[in-house]
């Protein structure tokens, strides 16, 4: 173990100012003219040969009633610094309108000749619907009826029972993602009566074939979480409808302790899930993780129902295996093992010992052809329906979708409407064909459903109308060369009739982490800001999925520094091509994109004009002290490593600070209700580049008390959050 030292610094006027009240903290800074200050607590550790000070190292740790008193004096002084900023009323009001008047359906999915769908509009996160087989539509669960402590309540997630007669909801509140999954009757919209929790709200109902009852990922008791994190030693449940939730059985658990399988056992900071097919007698067994890669093994149905089934399995992590599917006897697997770009294999399980070297390719594909993987949209990448699979593959960022019929192995390319990114792609096993959204940069988007008795796809009328006219603006697809030389992909939005004088203000997005990818997407929130004559850039950096698999890895672990640079290098790209300068670009990213937006702060402050950086990870070598942190061990290496450590160390935001070191302006958002990640990560950032600043400029955090990771924020909320931020952007990015 790596030898501690620690002592605290002596008592000062921020130390005695940050035991305060949050009232009295804020009227302290307020008479002082500057942000509710921090004291600090060196705590001084060598790790593997490292020495590392952590000054801000009290902010950590749930229910810290200290730091909690002092982020609450942030928000409040933050949100009366942006209040008083010139452009912000002009901003709410524009996207106030544009977000009044759009209406968004999201999340299709068909059973038993029913569309069930969220329909959102301005107000809230988004109603439940169905619309019957004749075509009338109805309200299913309206989450702002629903009463409860922690906030408002959004629908995470739901799943159709196999023949529409009834759906599981999972429902949290505050955006906290903890939610209580319930059965609902379709017919009457009343609940069965059938209701499990706490359920982490990524993870629904897995029905049976029969409707009979479901599986479901039921988060530990807060006693048996490993270290108090929330998402860790989650264990997969059966409950049979109508029976009484104490009798579900487990069936696998994460970690150590009462149902764990020997033939299928899992870390702890895994997520086990069972699903069971439709028309197959296996299920599919699944240790889950925030990472690419993921294990499958496969049992009987009828033993995968109950504890202690004997388990085979068929891909472990180094077998590169991204997403699995079974129909009938043929268990198929992409895999980038052997193609970075993916392949599409299949499997005979009905061998004895089937095994994934017995696999044979499926899916004949060629030079740049990539079987789409994760994006920031909800999305698989192979579709089992009841009468063939359907992949989605992307060639150039234009994606179509490919039949391999099931009985012939024979392989056809569905026939596309429009040229766009498919950010809904589903299918069922009970089910013919799949739903497909299609959109683009300036493209609202378009549903459809495809039918393969005619060859066609139908229109689902639920075309999401553009809420303003953005004829003016167009999107640019080139390349920035990165400091290595590697050509990295960049989209910039701008309007048509834009000056390339250099005058516009400009913002750069980019995430790199877990091989999601940048897609097309139309966000009339974004589109506003060019409108008013501004830029907005995608940068697509290694660390992410455009390229494959070898992109992803390209960026990750040791190589995330290479992603700063490609973030960096579109500054200076949109400065070459005219867009804007140096010093009126900013950077945005947020969650795992902290590590970039914090990592290009502290690496190279003079190169940009601001940053914003929300919900986001900045101390990565405290990782395992922080919700969700074991969870990213395999994206984001392990500080108790000797071979993790040094390069965790070099791109983790919060140790790279250097004093007296002029600093961008940035601000940081957070909400409070986040389980992901933690919001002293923020809190210990905001504090130490304050410290070291001597740029005099800005360092800001907003608070959402009634938001988490901003996985259901509201249009509403969404707006209010864009407003803040271009209000900010416009009095800190020159515009001379």
């Amino acid at each position: 173990m790596p030898r501690l030292h620690r002592w605290s610094a002596p008592l000062t006027l921020a130390t005695a100012a940050c035991l305060l009240a949050p009232a009295t903290l804020f009227a302290f800074a307020t008479q002082n003219g500057a942000p509710p200050p921090a004291r600090t607590a060196d705590v001084v550790e060598q790790w593997f040969g490292h020495t590392v000070h952590d000054p801000y190292r009290w902010m950590e740790g749930d229910n810290n009633a200290e730091f909690q008193r002092w982020l609450d004096a942030q928000g409040q002084y933050t949100r009366g610094k942006l209040d008083a900023l010139p452009t912000l009323q002009r901003w709410q009001q524009v996207l106030a309108r544009v977000d009044g008047t759009t209406v968004i359906h999201r999340g299709q999915r068909y059973a038993g000749g029913k569309l069930f769908f969220i329909r959102q509009g301005a107000d809230g996160s988004g109603t439940l619907m169905v619309r019957d087989a004749d075509g009338t539509e109805r309200a299913l669960l309206d989450p702002a009826t629903i009463q409860g402590d922690g906030g408002h309540a959004s629908i995470t997630l739901f799943v159709p029972s196999p023949d529409g007669s009834k759906v599981a909801v999972n429902v949290d509140h505050g955006g906290s993602e903890v939610t209580r999954l319930e059965v609902l009757d379709v017919k009457t919209g009343k609940p069965t009566g059938d209701a499990v929790e706490p359920v982490w709200g990524e993870f629904g109902a897995e029905w049976l074939p029969d409707g009979s009852g479901f599986e479901y990922t039921a988060m530990a008791p807060p006693a048996q979480r490993t270290g108090g994190d929330p998402v860790q030693d989650m264990r997969a449940r059966l409950h049979k409808l109508g029976t009484s939730v104490s009798q579900d059985p487990i069936l696998l658990r994460a970690g150590e302790g009462e149902g764990v399988n020997a033939s299928f056992a899992m870390p702890s900071r895994t997520f086990p899930v069972i699903s069971f097919p439709a028309g197959s007698r296996w299920a599919l067994g699944q240790s889950l993780g925030a990472q690419a890669d993921q294990r499958y093994c496969v049992a009987p149905q009828a033993d995968a129902m109950k504890p202690g089934a004997t388990w085979h399995c068929i891909a472990d992590l180094d077998d590169h295996v991204q997403s699995a599917a079974i129909h009938g006897d043929t268990l198929y697997l992409m895999s980038t093992h052997a193609r970075s770009n993916g392949e599409v294999l299949a499997l005979d399980l009905s061998h004895p010992d089937a095994s994934i070297a017995q696999a044979r390719s499926v899916l004949p594909l060629q030079g740049d052809d990539m079987v789409a993987g994760t994006s920031l949209y909800d999305t698989e990448q192979m579709a089992p329906a009841r009468d063939a699979l359907y992949v989605k593959v992307s060639r150039n960022g234009i994606d179509d979708i490919r039949r391999v019929d099931y009985r012939t192995g024979k392989v056809d390319a569905v026939p596309m409407p429009l040229s766009g990114v498919a950010s809904l792609f589903f299918a069922d096993t009970d089910q013919d064909g799949f739903l497909l959204e299609l959109r683009g940069w300036t493209t609202p988007p378009k549903s459809w459903r495809y039918e393969p008795a005619d060859h066609t796809l139908h229109s689902l009328g639920q075309d999401e109308a553009s809420p303003a006219d953005y004829g003016m603006v167009e999107a640019t697809e080139t390349e920035v060369v990165s400091a290595d030389g590697t050509h990295v992909p960049l989209t910039i939005l701008h309007r048509k009739d834009a000056a390339l004088d250099g005058s516009h203000r400009a913002i750069v997005f980019a995430y790199g982490s877990y091989g999601i990818s940048v897609l097309p997407s139309f966000k009339p929130t974004r589109l506003e800001w060019v409108k008013q004559g501004n830029i907005f850039a995608y940068v697509h950096i290694r660390g992410g999925g455009e390229k494959g698999e070898a992109w992803h890895q390209a960026g990750r672990g040791p190589n995330k520094h290479k992603g700063v640079e490609d973030f960096v290098a579109a500054v200076q790209r949109l400065s070459d091509l005219g867009y804007s300068r140096p010093q009126r670009t900013a950077l945005i990213s947020g969650s795992a994109g902290g590590l970039v937006v914090g990592g290009a702060i502290v690496q190279d402050p003079g190169k940009f004009g601001a940053a914003v950086c929300m919900v986001g990870e900045l101390n990565p070598i405290r990782l395992l002290h922080a919700r969700n942190g074991a969870n990213q061990i395999v994206e984001m290496g392990d500080p108790r490593k000797a071979s993790d450590f040094p390069w965790m160390l070099a791109m983790d935001p919060y140790q790279q600070i250097k004093p007296h070191t002029a600093y961008p302006a940035v601000l940081l958002s957070v909400g409070l209700n986040d389980n992901r990640v933690s919001t002293w990560q923020t809190g210990k950032f905001a504090a130490r580049l304050r410290t070291a600043d001597t740029s005099g400029r800005p360092v800001w955090i907003r608070t959402d008390a009634n938001g988490g990771h901003g996985m259901q924020t509201s249009l509403g909320a969404e707006a209010a959050e864009f407003a803040d931020i271009y209000a900010f952007l416009d009095a800190q990015l020159p515009v001379q």
